[in-house]
């Protein structure tokens, strides 16, 4: 709704501005408000066809267009420099009020040219050039304080959002980031297109900083933000993050007994992978859930989720594993068990466990569907018992069995840190809150002979100074969230996910039935959040 009202602002903006440069040429005001006859009178002011209202609906081509036509209409009133050209589309609702209703400018012509006057020292290609400029300059202002575009790649928030929708993300709900690495290439975010190769130089850095927040984020928000574990990658293999493939090549290596191999130059060999490090507004972006802000206890006990020692709330189409198990006489072949995934929108977490049953990931509505069904003796919830910490729950954070004998379905408690609260720190607690302190409040931190240091001081405490918060997918099972790497720090935070403006169903057989249409312009908190 928010985004709509910006929107509507800035057209109204410039209608009011169109509707007193109508008056002027004699035009019926009227038309500056129906938007194809506007366009038209407007084609007819700044000498073009009127069938280049046809660019309009067509995407990405409408920006620049749009960008093309402010610059002319600035031109044909006299006004050719680039600071109007620039203000004409970046502050258009201020800008074209006030160029309407200023009695000292006048139209003059198509061109800005009075009769026997020489043409300004423009030609086509800065026209061009012009509206390609300021089309970008809007984009990339839009992209960076207001919205941006974002694809969902990966069923993690399955049945919530699913892959292929396509959402905006507002920037200014939780106050909009100023860029931390502003030397970058417009609309790109860490990388050239079907490429390696960095768009963005890091030899300006600037700090965290953001904008005024319209709010604080609330606990089951669904929030886009910076992967924390980016701050370093592996170029060719980002399918597994670059702190998982450290870890598994220093167990490979100890597995061997090779103590003399660097597990970071095995990775390298291994994959043939050049190791990067990110600033955070470069590193990739995830969306989940955020189940807990500073402060809050988080614990997983036999897979349900607990927000400080309260039942977490659990949206209507969260996706939980369920052990099915089938009548003794059930015969079901191969067939009878994909249709029986189709029809249920099920899932498989693992083969059967058993003759007759399986684990599958249903939402709650399938599953309550799922009992009438024939064949079907009983539907149980299903959790990874405490001491499986193998295979799809491995490497959970803090990654220390040490202490912390912990998997994605009994996990906790922990407590999300918060701005200025003390930190306490021994030979357990440091495993949580190592990366913390080191990579995101970058301090330095030492462990020597039992004792820990932090920027050359012996210290047991720390005090921390953001606040962080704790993130999970709705597709519980086949998350990577913050069970995995941990706490999410605000300076990562990018913004709120905000509606569902088109959904496209890559495995549907035609076209009709390709788009979801009963996602478009989906409202996602007022849908699919607790209700306040």
């Amino acid at each position: 709704m928010l985004f709509l009202l910006v929107v509507l602002i800035y057209a109204i903006g410039i209608r009011i501005g169109t509707q007193k440069i109508f008056e002027k040429r004699g035009i019926p005001k009227w038309k500056a408000w129906v938007p194809i006859i506007c366009s038209n009178e407007w084609q007819k002011l700044v000498g073009q066809p009127t069938w280049w209202t046809v660019m309009l609906f067509i995407p990405g081509v409408n920006l620049f267009y749009w960008a093309g036509q402010m610059t002319r209409m600035s031109t044909a009133h006299g006004r050719s420099e680039f600071l109007d050209h620039f203000l004409a589309v970046i502050a258009a609702p201020v800008y074209w009020p006030w160029l309407a209703y200023n009695e000292k400018i006048k139209y003059i012509s198509p061109t800005g040219l009075r009769p026997n006057q020489k043409p300004f020292p423009k030609g086509i290609v800065r026209e061009w050039t012009d509206a390609l400029i300021f089309a970008l300059a809007a984009a990339y202002l839009l992209r960076m304080f207001v919205f941006e575009a974002y694809t969902i790649p990966t069923p993690s928030m399955e049945k919530t959002l699913l892959v292929g929708d396509f959402l905006f993300v507002s920037k200014f709900h939780y106050g909009a980031r100023i860029p931390q690495t502003p030397l970058a290439l417009p609309l790109l975010h860490h990388s050239l297109p079907a490429s390696t190769t960095q768009s963005y130089l890091e030899w300006v850095k600037l700090p965290y900083m953001k904008l005024p927040a319209l709010q604080r984020i609330k606990r089951y928000d669904m929030v886009v933000f910076n992967f924390p574990a980016g701050d370093t990658v592996a170029l060719q293999k980002q399918d597994q993050t670059y702190y998982d493939l450290v870890r598994n090549a220093k167990y490979e290596l100890e597995s061997i007994n090779d103590h003399t191999t660097n597990p970071i130059d095995k990775v390298k060999s291994d994959f043939n992978t050049e190791i990067k490090a990110r600033p955070v507004d470069k590193r990739e972006n995830y969306i989940k859930r955020c189940v807990g802000i500073s402060g809050d206890k988080i614990e997983v006990r036999e897979g349900v989720l607990y927000v400080n020692d309260q039942k977490a709330f659990e949206p209507e189409n969260i996706y939980l594993p369920y052990v099915i198990t089938f009548g003794d006489s059930a015969r079901l072949t191969q067939d009878d068990y994909t249709q029986l995934l189709n029809d249920y929108g099920a899932e498989e977490e693992h083969q059967p466990s058993g003759h007759n049953s399986v684990v599958l990931r249903l939402t709650r509505e399938n599953m309550e569907k799922l009992k009438t069904a024939g064949q079907i003796k009983s539907i149980k919830p299903f959790a990874y018992p405490l001491a499986y910490t193998m295979g799809p729950v491995a490497n959970i954070f803090p990654n220390n069995f040490k202490y912390y004998k912990w998997n994605i379905d009994d996990f906790g408690p922990v407590t999300i840190p918060k701005k200025g609260m003390v930190l306490h720190l021994n030979d357990s607690t440091i495993n949580q809150y190592r990366r913390l302190i080191e990579i995101y409040e970058v301090n330095k931190l030492e462990e020597k002979n039992g004792k820990i240091y932090i920027n050359g001081q012996e210290t047991t405490e720390y005090t921390c100074k953001m606040d962080y918060y704790w993130m999970m997918g709705d597709n519980r099972h086949n998350s990577a969230d913050s069970r995995f790497w941990g706490f999410v720090p605000e300076d990562h935070i990018v913004g709120k996910a905000w509606f569902i403006w088109f959904s496209w169903n890559t495995d549907a057989k035609d076209i009709l039935h390709k788009v979801r249409w009963n996602r478009l312009l989906t409202n996602i908190h007022s849908k699919w959040a607790p209700k306040d």
